[in-house]
């Protein structure tokens, strides 16, 4: 199971009284119009329609409805990118989502290139560049530590979101049978909190499964 579905508002009531209930197609034509009604009273860009988007994609994926869980999910994304800032969090916590939606259907590469897209937003917020060249960004035993030893500090990226992005990467890598890449991920969740080179790392795992790949 994928860890930690992100969710961006808490539903309405009708809505979790009918889902705990599997109508979710009962649900849909409310969750609809409630967008609707967000759509006009306050713009088709507002974040608060993303996140009615984010509660609609979620209903549409109970019922295995891929392709609209796809559209609504990317479509929050853009919402909250241009709304809030590329580096928001609502926006990795929605690619996130999109990439459960992904893993759940076994597409793998897509998956895997959300997850990228989060963990590179993150190093360039931690360490204001992009990774060109991450072999150059750990030292030689991969380990936590810098040239002087002393590299732990608390981080500034979205802890939380990088942490459970990590994770799902880790059962990425696991369902596809590349068990100690997913080990190493799972070692750089658990540090990812006062830990920068674990996103490093976990970025070099990627782009080594993709050379192998």
């Amino acid at each position: 199971m994928v860890h930690n579905h992100f969710h961006h508002s808490r539903k309405p009531l009708v809505l979790l009284f009918l889902g705990k209930r599997n109508k979710f197609k009962d649900a849909e034509p409310l969750c609809k119009r409630a967008l609707e009604i967000r759509e006009k009273c306050l713009g088709p860009s507002h974040p608060d329609v993303a996140k009615q988007l984010n509660n609609l994609a979620l209903l549409c994926q109970n019922q295995n409805k891929y392709d609209e869980v796809e559209s609504y999910y990317k479509r929050a994304i853009d919402i909250y990118a241009k709304s809030l800032g590329p580096d928001d969090p609502n926006v990795a916590k929605t690619k996130n989502n999109l990439a459960s939606a992904y893993l759940k259907q076994q597409k793998y590469k897509e998956a895997e290139q959300l997850y990228k897209d989060v963990l590179t937003r993150a190093h360039e917020k931690e360490f204001g560049s992009s990774p060109q060249d991450l072999s150059t960004s750990t030292n030689a035993s991969g380990g936590p530590y810098d040239a002087q030893g002393g590299w732990y500090k608390t981080i500034r990226a979205d802890t939380p979101t990088v942490t459970t992005t990590l994770k799902n990467l880790s059962l990425l890598y696991r369902r596809q049978g590349r068990y100690e890449a997913a080990d190493t991920l799972e070692n750089c969740a658990s540090r990812a909190r006062k830990d920068p080179q674990s996103i490093i790392q976990a970025l070099n795992i990627i782009k080594q499964n993709n050379n192998s790949s």
